[in-house]
C-alpha cells in the first residue's frame, strides 16, 4: 500500500485464523517417536501450503513460520532425515512461496537461542537452533532478504561480558548461518542502541519494534524517526529491504504484551516515519484478521491507495 510517499507491505505470524491452520503442531519430548514425528511433519507441512495458497490469493507478501514447523527440529530427539524424505513438499513450497513474492521467516524463542549465554551448553542449543531455522529458509528457497530473528539473550553475569559473548558466538558461526540471522531489540533487557552497535559490528541488519521501543528505550531515547530510520539503513547497507515489526501494547496487560489488533494510531506513526519502501510485521493476536483490519483503515483514508507489488 502507499501513504505519502512510502511504499509498505503487511505480513502476519504463524497462524492464518482464516482458515484455521498454524503449521505448528508438536508433542511433548517423551511422546517425540519418530512415527509421531513423521506425522506431525507431514501434517505442519500441508498446512504451511494452505497458508502460502491463502497469503498468495489474498496478496500477503510477508509472514513468519512457527518454530514448530518440525518439531523438535533442532533437538537429539529428532533423528529424521526430514530435509531429505520431504524434499519434494519443500520444493513445492518454495514454488509457491517464490510466484507469489513471499518473504519469509522464523523467529526463534530467547530460550531455544541466546547470543549471550556463558554456558556452552546454552550456546551450542542455539547454535543447533538457528542451523534448522536457516536450512528451512533455503530449503524454501528464500533470498537474502528472508532472515532468522533472533533477540540477543539475557545479560548475565554482567552487560559488558553477555555482549562480550554475544560477539564472540557470531564471531565463530559459519558465513553461511550468519548471513541468515536479523537481531531485534526487546522489551526487558536490550535497547535498540545497544543492539544495533552489534548488528553494525557483525554487518548485520537490526529489526526495529515499535512497543519494545517504548516499553525498553534506548538512552538516550531514541525517537521512532530515528529507530525506524537507523534499522531501515541496516538493510539498506545490505541491498535488502527493511523490515520492522508493528505491535500495540495490549490495554491492561504486562508491559510489552501485544493486543489483539493494532492501534491505529500506532500504524499511522509507523507508518509516518517510514523514510522509504519498507515491511511491516504485525504482532498481533489476532494474526491475518488485524492485518486485514488495517488494510480496511488504509483504504478508507486513501482510497486511491493500492497494494504495492513491490
Amino acid at each position: 500500500m502507499r501513504e505519502g510517499t512510502s511504499t509498505y507491505r503487511l505480513g502476519y505470524v504463524a497462524n492464518c485464523l482464516s482458515i484455521g491452520v498454524g503449521a505448528s503442531h508438536t508433542c511433548r519430548l517423551a511422546g517425540a517417536t519418530p512415527e509421531r514425528l513423521t506425522a506431525l511433519i507431514e501434517q505442519n507441512l500441508a498446512e504451511l501450503e494452505q497458508i502460502l495458497l491463502f497469503n498468495e490469493a489474498h496478496r500477503i507478501e510477508l509472514f513468519r513460520i512457527g518454530s514448530s514447523l518440525i518439531p523438535f527440529g533442532s533437538h537429539p530427539v529428532n533423528t529424521l532425515r526430514w530435509w531429505r524424505t520431504h524434499a519434494r513438499d519443500f520444493d513445492r513450497l518454495a514454488h509457491i512461496a517464490r510466484r507469489s513474492r513471499q518473504r519469509l521467516s522464523l523467529h526463534p524463542s530467547p530460550a531455544a537461542a541466546s547470543l549471550t549465554s556463558v554456558h556452552q551448553r546454552v550456546r551450542d542449543a542455539a547454535l543447533a537452533e538457528l542451523r534448522y531455522a536457516a536450512r528451512v529458509l533455503d530449503l524454501l528457497g528464500q533470498g537474502p532478504e528472508s532472515r532468522v530473528v533472533l533477540h540477543l539473550g539475557g545479560a548475565a553475569p554482567s552487560r559488558p561480558e553477555a555482549l562480550d559473548n554475544a560477539h564472540r558466538l557470531l564471531d565463530s558461526m559459519e558465513p553461511e548461518l550468519r548471513d541468515r540471522l536479523v537481531l531485534e531489540h526487546d522489551d526487558k533487557v536490550w535497547t535498540a542502541r545497544e543492539t544495533l552497535a552489534l548488528a553494525r559490528a557483525h554487518g548485520l541488519p537490526m529489526l526495529a519494534d515499535n512497543l519494545h521501543n517504548t516499553i525498553e528505550p534506548s538512552e538516550p531515547v531514541m525517537p521512532l524517526e530515528e529507530l525506524l530510520r537507523e534499522s531501515a539503513a541496516s538493510w539498506r547497507a545490505l541491498d535488502l529491504r527493511p523490515k520492522f515489526h508493528l505491535a500495540s501494547q495490549e490495554p491492561g496487560g504486562r508491559p510489552g504484551a501485544h493486543s489483539v489488533r493494532i492501534d491505529p494510531a500506532d500504524f499511522r506513526a509507523v507508518v509516518a516515519a517510514l523514510d522509504g519502501p519498507a515491511d511491516l510485521m504485525l504482532e498481533a493476536k489476532d494474526k491475518d484478521l488485524a492485518l486485514f483490519e488495517l488494510r480496511r483503515s488504509a483504504l478508507a483514508q486513501h482510497p486511491n491507495d493500492r497494494l504495492s507489488p513491490s
